[in-house]
């Protein structure tokens, strides 16, 4: 479970700084801040490093796979950002359409199990 937590803290990050960078309009600008904020912190204990492949984020042959989390979210903010894909907004939504439906129809079932316990 530690490489998952270690991927989802990275994600995280990864998301604060995009937003970041859509609040202020300044990529560089972010990352320039990014990096101040890990050279000030240089003296507290060291994270955990996000497994170079964690999530297929990068290749095998990038040079970031052994870098820490630091230069890879500053090297992600310099680069131009990711376009959206229809295609996984159009599944996420349908995950989470079967998901509320399947929660609905158990709470159903429970419904109807308990009013056969109570009625016999």
């Amino acid at each position: 479970m530690r490489p998952l937590a270690t991927a989802v803290t990275y994600t995280i990050e990864r998301w604060a700084d995009e937003r970041a960078a859509a609040s202020t309009g300044d990529r560089a600008r972010v990352a320039r801040t990014v990096g101040k904020e890990a050279l000030a912190a240089r003296h507290a204990p060291a994270r955990t490093r996000v497994p170079g492949g964690a999530l297929g984020i990068l290749g095998r042959r990038n040079p970031l796979v052994t870098a820490g989390p630091v230069p890879r979210r500053v090297a992600a903010l310099l680069a131009p950002p990711l376009g959206r894909h229809p295609a996984l907004t159009a599944a996420t939504a349908l995950v989470l359409t079967a998901a509320t439906w399947s929660t609905a129809e158990a709470a159903h079932d429970l419904h109807l199990l308990l009013e056969a316990v109570g009625a016999s």
